[in-house]
């Protein structure tokens, strides 16, 4: 009998603009494969990808989130799943009692200075920048609604950072008691605009702080093939400094690249999807604008339907082919 095909998805930060790309990836690896991104073996979340990893571990399909997004029908399946979220999604909603307006923790900036490890220049940032003053709390009630489950039953790991540390945090594979809405509004706890979420005694903001992917977190599991959805970097960086989309993009690119590297040297396939400079230069400037939602998921999944085109994508094509339905 033949082994079974193991899986891995990696769904990136990025705001509106990721969720509606990965909705587009997603459609397309639908498409070009026949797999069903829902039976991942593991998925790894972070930010906007924790929100699209919550909705895929609920049973909405990839047609439906590339429906959702284009505002076409959805299936009777998903118009239920959908239909369970009743709370507005409001990113503006300032909290009760704002706090000070001073740096978070200025204490990161010094930890990150004297550490040997490679600089996380966006950890330093979170640590100058104030608390967040706005309420994240509509999108852990809406992750509930629509995931009433305390936690997914398949592995799904949700990133996010303790702003007191500076140390990423793994929702759902750390000793962290967690549910799956307050792992989401943690891991999208953007610094300096929402306020951080308490699990266990940790302050944790977004996961994007340490990794806009966190795609690392995979490489040891000794799965087949890992497909990473990323809308924070852009196809074709390299070692330069400099990208079309600005150093914060190459920096993110860069961070991805030594993923992917650690990720093969354990043998292990992978496809990474991800924003061409073209596609960049028509979303608009702020992530959490939902203007050109439908363009950018539109053209996330064309781009993704000619990246699996590509000979290079050959392998893993074939082995998300053969995962058995």
């Amino acid at each position: 009998m033949a082994a079974m095909t193991t899986v891995g998805l990696v769904l990136g930060a990025g705001g509106l603009h990721a969720a509606a790309q990965h909705a587009g990836v997603l459609a397309a690896l639908a498409e070009a494969t026949g797999w069903d991104p829902r039976s991942a073996d593991v998925v790894v979340g972070t930010s906007a990808g924790a929100t699209t990893a919550a909705s895929l571990r609920a049973g909405l399909s990839a047609a439906d989130h590339r429906a959702h997004y284009l505002g076409d029908p959805l299936t009777a399946d998903g118009q239920a799943l959908v239909d369970r979220v009743t709370t507005r999604l409001d990113m503006d909603l300032p909290l009760d009692q704002p706090g000070r307006r001073l740096p978070a923790n200025p204490l990161l900036v010094l930890r990150e200075i004297l550490s040997t490890a490679r600089p996380r220049p966006v950890v330093s940032l979170a640590g100058l920048l104030p608390i967040g003053s706005h309420d994240g709390s509509p999108l852990g009630a809406r992750t509930r609604e629509i995931h009433p489950d305390r936690w997914p039953a398949a592995p799904t790991w949700i990133c996010a950072v303790d702003l007191d540390s500076g140390k990423r945090v793994v929702l759902g594979r750390d000793d962290l008691d967690a549910d799956l809405g307050s792992a989401v509004q943690a891991s999208t706890a953007v610094p300096g605009w929402f306020a951080p979420v308490e699990i266990d005694g940790k302050r944790l903001v977004d996961g994007g702080v340490h990794s806009t992917t966190n795609a690392d977190l995979v490489a040891t599991l000794g799965l087949d093939v890992v497909v990473v959805s990323s809308s924070k970097t852009v196809g074709g960086v390299a070692g330069g400094v400099r990208s079309d989309g600005g150093l914060a993009r190459a920096w993110h690119s860069r961070t991805l690249r030594r993923e992917v590297e650690a990720i093969r040297r354990r043998g292990t396939t992978v496809l990474v999807l991800e924003p061409t400079a073209r596609e960049l230069a028509e979303r608009s400037g702020d992530d959490r604008s939902d203007e050109r939602l439908p363009e950018v998921c539109e053209a996330a999944r064309i781009s993704a339907l000619a990246r699996l085109a590509r000979p290079e994508a050959a392998g893993a094509r074939r082995l998300l082919g053969s995962v058995t339905p």
